[in-house]
């Protein structure tokens, strides 16, 4: 049997990870640089604590640290435009010859995730995960140069059996090398001075406020002094606090949800569209580092809330960065977050879940979640409105269930408009109508009362009454059994899925927000016969055409048309939004309409064409479209 090893090519690896091909951000060589500087501050912190009180209590130790000289740290930022050299100092815990070694020059080793640091036990847990900071760095620069000096404190803990070295060193890089050199120099400050010098591309994006902006961008709060320097230009960036008041607290409609426990602190906002503007995007920060442009493609927003920004950092190592800092995996951590988060919002609305009903989401979209208590809050929360033994009131999706359980009934879906010219013009048949469906349901919040429905749905069809303009849908529940929604989260659907009458071959649809839909019948012979061809490019721009001129009549209807017109696929929707759909077409269709769309498909499709696609015997009858479609014969 013949082997051959894996083996990865090194220039090829390290070209392909240092590349602007990696990176979503151009800039993220500042932003590793500045979380490097943040790290070895917050390690050295943690270490100036740890001397000589690894066995006291906790008041012992505070008071001893009470009387040392306290530790300030300090990062600083400059930048030459005339030498194009970017330079980052920190008067953290710097390195030694065997850093340099050991975590710089090999490609994926973190000091900070090495037995190294994990041995000194330290109340600090770091935002640097995968050593892959530096390759940032040699992707934006000509040239590097390292001076540091590690910081006596290493050596004072009292875990630490090797002492280690405290020997400055200074090491550089120049583009094309395979190797990093370094010496012994004779830097006296502890800590660690990075300088790159910038490739051109890199250098002219370079500017005073874009390094500003960067910072502030990249970091939610800057707890030590960042001094930035730009030429001649000097500013001091020192922002040890961040969001402690609401902005939005006295915002008229806006729910503010204060966050602040073990993992997070910040803030959740939920409101209505009118606040989107002043609200702004989420953000979203660990350790308060920013980890993504875009956190609500996390999914960690309920999905049912209509608009929900938040800005919440989460205090230590929870959510796992990508690689390329432009992201977060999609693990169980985020998944915990989402619930997290979920119970942060019922908690808010537990005492009032009526508060709820103005934020939450048309129900278009899904609204269906795999938590049981949010959903049990939804069943509180969203009213329907519905007419009910003589009434039309408004009531709780959950007080409906309970209402009828043990019962099978009939529900019909139908606008309100709709509902009022079927019981002033048809009084008879609509006391049938009452009769045969025990709840009828209005427009408000349909679509979610149809989600919340999924258990209990058996059967769900369009109804064309022979009546003018009456058309409805209308559903078979089962509430013999109380069940949960979840297990439907992905299998149930808004609108019917049949016509209860097989020889129509299309219906305008009075949906919700999809007012004037076109919905073919998929049981109608013509129907069947179009299916395999549909998308052929003669049988698509027939139907098209087709459609179009039904909708144009509607909307049209006192144009009054002799033939079809091939509108080139251009519809006006001029359509009166306030009058029901299936009202606005009575009497919309000239009575030679059929006539006109048989000449038509005959214009179209030759014998040849009606035999190669399956179509002969292909033409409509006065029978296939809803009667009162048609104008009244005189």
């Amino acid at each position: 049997m013949n082997q051959c090893h894996i083996d990865l090519n090194q220039d090829n690896m390290i070209a392909a990870f240092s590349s602007p091909q990696f990176y979503g951000d151009t800039e993220v060589y500042i932003r590793e640089l500045l979380q490097n500087a943040f790290d070895a501050c917050n390690t050295r912190a943690a270490l100036e604590w740890s001397w000589g009180t690894e066995f006291l209590e906790i008041e012992e130790a505070r008071a001893i640290n009470s009387m040392r000289e306290p530790y300030h740290a300090r990062i600083r930022i400059s930048y030459n435009s005339l030498t194009q050299r970017l330079t980052i100092e920190d008067n953290g815990i710097g390195m030694n010859s065997g850093d340099i070694e050991k975590y710089v020059a090999k490609i994926g080793c973190s000091y900070y995730q090495s037995e190294d640091f994990a041995i000194q036990k330290l109340q600090y847990e770091p935002v640097a995960r995968y050593g892959v900071g530096m390759l940032s760095c040699f992707m934006a620069a000509r040239a590097i140069l390292i001076e540091s000096k590690k910081d006596k404190c290493v050596n004072t803990a009292w875990n630490i059996t090797n002492k280690e070295s405290l020997e400055p060193v200074m090491a550089k890089w120049l583009e094309g090398s395979e190797s990093i050199e370094y010496v012994n120099c004779n830097r006296e400050e502890s800590g660690s001075k990075i300088t790159l010098v910038l490739k051109p591309k890199y250098a002219m994006r370079l500017t005073m406020q874009g390094l500003i902006g960067g910072i502030r961008k990249w970091m939610l709060y800057q707890p030590y002094p960042i001094e930035v320097v730009f030429d001649r230009k000097r500013e001091t960036i020192y922002d040890s606090n961040w969001i402690l008041d609401n902005p939005f607290a006295d915002v008229l409609g806006v729910i503010s949800i204060r966050i602040l426990d073990d993992l997070m602190e910040g803030y959740l906002w939920i409101y209505n569209s009118k606040h989107k503007a002043l609200i702004g995007d989420s953000c979203l920060y660990q350790q308060g580092f920013k980890l993504m442009d875009d956190p609500d493609a996390l999914g960690i927003k309920p999905e049912w809330l209509r608009h929900m920004t938040f800005h919440l950092n989460i205090k230590k190592p929870f959510l796992t960065p990508r690689m390329t800092r432009d992201g977060v995996a999609n693990d169980e951590n985020v998944k915990e977050l989402r619930r997290l988060i979920g119970e942060k919002v019922l908690k808010a609305f537990e005492a009032n879940p009526m508060n709820l009903n103005q934020y939450l989401n048309d129900g278009r979209k899904s609204i269906l979640t795999e938590y049981e208590d949010e959903m049990a809050l939804l069943g509180k929360a969203v009213c329907v409105d519905v007419y009910l033994k003589g009434k039309q009131i408004a009531l709780p999706i959950e007080t409906i269930v309970q209402g009828f359980s043990g019962k099978v009934i009939r529900i019909a879906f139908i606008a309100r408009e709709l509902f009022d010219y079927y019981r002033t013009n048809y009084p008879i048949d609509f006391q049938r109508f009452l009769k045969e469906n025990k709840l009828i349901v209005f427009e408000k919040n349909r679509d979610i009362f149809c989600q919340m429905m999924a258990p209990y749905r058996k059967s769900q069809r369009y109804v064309i009454s022979d009546y003018p303009g009456i058309l409805y849908d209308d559903m078979v529940a089962d509430f013999h059994m109380i069940r949960s929604v979840v297990p439907y989260r992905n299998s149930y659907h808004l609108y019917p899925q049949t016509i209860g009458y097989d020889e129509i071959f299309c219906l305008v649809t009075n949906n919700q927000g999809r007012s004037l839909d076109i919905l073919l019948n998929k049981e109608h012979r013509l129907y069947k016969m179009l299916e395999p061809v549909m998308y052929h490019p003669k049988v698509h721009t027939i139907l098209a055409v087709i459609l179009e001129n039904i909708k144009q009549r509607m909307i049209n209807s006192n144009h009054g048309w002799s033939k079809i017109i091939d509108f080139g696929g251009m519809i006006v929707d001029d359509w009166d939004p306030s009058k029901v759909a299936t009202l606005q077409a009575m009497w919309c269709l000239e009575n030679d309409f059929v006539i006109s769309v048989n000449e038509f498909i005959e214009s179209r499709l030759t014998n040849k064409d009606r035999v190669d696609l399956g179509l002969v015997g292909f033409e409509f009858h006065r029978d296939d479209f809803i009667s009162w479609w048609f104008m009244p014969r005189e």
